[in-house]
């Protein structure tokens, strides 16, 4: 799976995060597309070599997203629970 396609799918997924996720998720989803589609290294050729934290290094990557692009590139899907919905607290 080359960058293009990865940073399509993370845009699709904050697709369907709109539904009611965090707003701060989404953004975060839209800003790793871009991040992702201007790399001129191949995503999957990092992750062969450094493995996840050559991702979660790079600003605006965090852990979460660098598991959810390790996810796309292995299997081709967001990793499950990343489209799940935040539990709402009671007080």
């Amino acid at each position: 799976m080359n960058n293009h396609m990865i940073a399509q799918k993370l845009l699709a997924h904050a697709r369907l995060l709109q539904g009611g996720a965090n707003l701060y998720r989404i953004r975060a989803y839209r800003h790793a597309a871009m991040i992702i589609d201007g790399l001129e290294r191949s995503v999957a050729e990092m992750l062969a070599q450094r493995g996840r934290s050559s991702l979660a290094s790079m600003p605006g990557i965090g852990d979460h997203l660098a598991a959810s692009i390790e996810s796309l590139v292995k299997t081709g899907e967001v990793a499950p629970g990343s489209a799940r919905r935040p539990e709402c607290a009671l007080s």
